[in-house]
């Protein structure tokens, strides 16, 4: 069966190398990265050396997957679906023409909010560390960020009340269930 990606749609991967374990394990989740469908069978994602723009690997690959797409892009009438599209694909542009870099510090960041909540004994108060003191300010960003960041640019805010630097692809997953979900699962993908 052919799926026929939207622009928009939302790509959650399973990773397959020990970075990528780390982050599983970290969130809880099953995924570990995140892109998104442009044009043409393309992606966009933030990778180790930044913003890339790349063809979509993930559909032919023997990584898991699923793909999403927002309610807006699924069930609004075609003429809000291209405004919304119009939308993402200047911001895509301008994201191609100033590409971010990869946000290390806010890995670490996530890691150690995360090790915090946990009770984790080597965070007590006092001994972690601020964002400022972890992220220099600027254009840089994660995978999962990316995905928020495009869709708030286009007016969209999946995560209200919180920046796009500190989404998961944890966070974007639990979008896709529940009763009151704001993305609609298109595809799975389990290599066998």
């Amino acid at each position: 069966m052919t799926f026929q990606y939207q622009y928009g749609d939302v790509i959650l991967a399973h990773g397959d190398n020990i970075f990528s374990e780390a982050i599983q394990n970290f969130t809880g989740s099953f995924y570990s990265h995140a892109a998104m469908c442009v044009n043409n069978g393309k992606v966009i994602e933030m990778l180790h050396d930044g913003f890339n723009y790349n063809n979509n690997g993930y559909i032919n690959g023997a990584r898991a997957f699923m793909v999403i797409r927002h309610r807006r892009l699924y069930y609004s009438p075609y003429p809000e679906i291209q405004r919304l599209i119009i939308k993402m694909r200047n911001y895509v542009e301008f994201l191609r023409k100033n590409p971010p870099k990869y946000d290390y510090f806010e890995i670490i960041r996530q890691a150690v909010e995360l090790l915090k909540s946990k009770g984790n004994v080597f965070f007590r108060n006092g001994e972690d560390f601020s964002v400022s003191e972890l992220m220099e300010t600027g254009r840089r960003l994660i995978c999962s960020a990316l995905i928020d960041s495009v869709y708030e640019k286009t007016g969209i805010d999946l995560f209200p009340g919180r920046e796009p630097y500190s989404i998961t692809p944890a966070d974007i997953a639990e979008l896709a269930y529940g009763p009151n979900s704001v993305f609609i699962v298109i595809q799975r993908y389990m290599p066998r």
